[in-house]
């Protein structure tokens, strides 16, 4: 059976001490670190959430950048063309009104051209028929009109 005499009394009493002094120089030190770790990697988690927000947000406003760049560069791009269209249409409508005063010019030159070769022709017109008839009737005649 369990004697309880002076020497129980010394080691309850001395680990009572021990404890204490295990509290003060192991257990404490070992709760307040625990503390301060728990504290840090809660810190830590509260900058990665806000960490990752910012991103995300700045990944929003880069989509919305890119969307608005794209906008102005579509209209940009429709602008150039329908500049580019309107240059075309007056470089041809140019080349056309050109082109028709060439064909003008070329028609009436033509025509003068047509005019002297009939006049020509006629001239020679008289003396082919008379060396025609003269071949096709054997003897010299002079024809007229």
């Amino acid at each position: 059976m369990l004697e309880f005499n002076a020497t129980f009394f010394v080691a309850m009493f001395s680990f009572i001490i021990f404890m204490m002094i295990m509290n003060s120089i192991l257990y404490k030190p070992l709760a307040r670190i625990q503390k301060e770790r728990a504290e840090i990697i809660q810190k830590e988690k509260d900058a990665a959430k806000l960490t990752e927000e910012k991103t995300e947000n700045l990944k929003q406003q880069q989509q919305a950048n890119i969307e608005k760049s794209r906008l102005i560069a579509k209209d940009n791009f429709n602008k150039k063309v329908s500049e580019y269209k309107e240059r075309k249409e007056t470089i041809l409508s140019t080349a056309r009104d050109l082109a028709k005063k060439d064909l003008a010019i070329a028609n009436a030159e033509l025509e003068g051209d047509e005019r002297e070769a009939k006049l020509l022709l006629k001239a020679q017109l008289n003396d082919l028929a008379s060396a025609v008839a003269s071949k096709v009737l054997g003897y010299e005649t002079k024809v007229e009109n």
